[in-house]
């Protein structure tokens, strides 16, 4: 005999009313494509030509695996930025499959969250809630008393593709064009999962959303979650990226064993067409049983070293503008706090590395 309830709600949202789901009402509502001008939509370099939103080309002359091709639906990183004096803000989202990950919360996989400019400071506002099932759903994500133009960041979910958006303001709302970037160009990163921002708790907590706003540059995700192997084609198609500022190279975790044959062709296929651009390679970070003297975190020193060594060989043969972060060290002493599930970190994890990155960015921005 089980003692545990089917009832469709949990107990605890029940009984916190703070938890609970609220009833939206956008009447005085006039709804808007953020496809469509004032509104800026950044991490989908392709949107253009293609009109969905997706972080690589639908049709590439490059061959992708079928598990990159998927992912690439995945909006981890995506953004849309708008100036507005509307007193509410509501998102009506169509998602392309329902949430359900063991170790990342619904908010993260399928939420979007909101950022508002104040003070020279991006401060969160909200996530969207919603039913852990739904594939569509339609949120108030701001509120205020006062109508004064204000600068918001909206950023998209990390782990699930969104075949529609629209924004919902006040009838009588002004809607503008953002403030360009402070830093000119964009920031590619390449990786895997940990960069996908598996497995943080909404969208502004994956590391390149940190670091999108804490710095003000435009940033474009290309982390494919157990599927960042430094494929050559992947090299090929962050070389048709327009006007980059930096390139950031963190796909180590899931290429431990191939990473010494793959990232010196991926840098050299890169330096093909960006051959003056920053270049960050970044060794992987430390997992819980990565413990002192295991066979696990010799191996990832090794291959730290070997990274180290290849960026220092490339910079005695010319290239002065490629640069090495020790992924290993971070976390910190209390690595193993970091995480979600012993590999994916959590929001701690996830802003001591962007901390990590920022540092070592600012000093590579001070060198150009």
């Amino acid at each position: 005999m089980s003692f545990l309830s089917f009832s469709q709600t949990p107990i605890a949202l029940k009984l916190d009313s703070r938890m609970a789901l609220k009833k939206i009402n956008s009447n005085g509502t006039t709804w808007y494509n953020p496809k469509r001008y004032p509104f800026q939509l950044v991490g989908f370099e392709w949107i253009k030509q293609d009109s969905v939103y997706r972080r690589l080309p639908v049709h590439s002359e490059w061959k992708l695996s079928k598990a990159v091709e998927n992912l690439a639906n995945h909006t981890a990183g995506g953004q849309v930025r708008f100036k507005t004096n509307s007193k509410r803000i509501l998102v009506n989202v169509n998602l392309a499959e329902a949430s359900g990950m063991y170790h990342m919360p619904a908010t993260g996989q399928s939420g979007f969250d909101l950022y508002v400019l104040d003070n020279g400071l991006n401060r969160y506002i909200k996530t969207t809630r919603f039913p852990v099932k739904s594939t569509n759903y339609t949120v108030e994500i701001f509120t205020s008393n006062t109508k004064k133009m204000r600068s918001f960041t909206l950023n998209f979910p990390l782990y699930n593709g969104v075949n529609s958006l629209q924004i919902g303001l006040d009838t009588m709302a002004v809607v503008k064009a953002p403030n360009p970037f402070k830093i000119e160009g964009k920031f590619v990163i390449y990786g895997t999962s940990i960069t996908q921002g598996g497995c943080v708790s909404r969208p502004g907590m994956a590391y390149s959303n940190i670091i999108s706003r804490n710095l003000d540059v435009q940033f474009i995700n290309l982390g494919f979650s157990g599927n960042g192997k430094g494929e050559p084609e992947l090299a090929h198609l962050i070389n048709q990226i327009k006007n980059v500022r930096l390139i950031i190279l963190d796909y180590e975790p899931n290429a431990t064993e191939t990473i010494i044959n793959t990232l010196e062709p991926f840098i050299d296929i890169i330096r093909e067409q960006h051959s003056d651009v920053p270049i960050l390679i970044m060794s992987h970070i430390r997992y819980a049983e990565y413990t002192n003297g295991s066979e696990l975190y010799k191996r990832l020193l090794e291959n730290r070293d070997f990274q180290q060594n290849l960026v220092d060989e490339k910079k005695a043969t010319g290239d002065t503008n490629i640069y090495f972060l020790d992924g290993s060290k971070v976390l910190g002493d209390d690595y193993y706090e970091c995480m979600v599930d012993g590999a994916h970190p959590s929001d701690l994890g996830s802003k001591r590395i962007a901390d990590a990155l920022i540092e070592k960015i600012r000093f590579i921005l001070s060198k150009k």
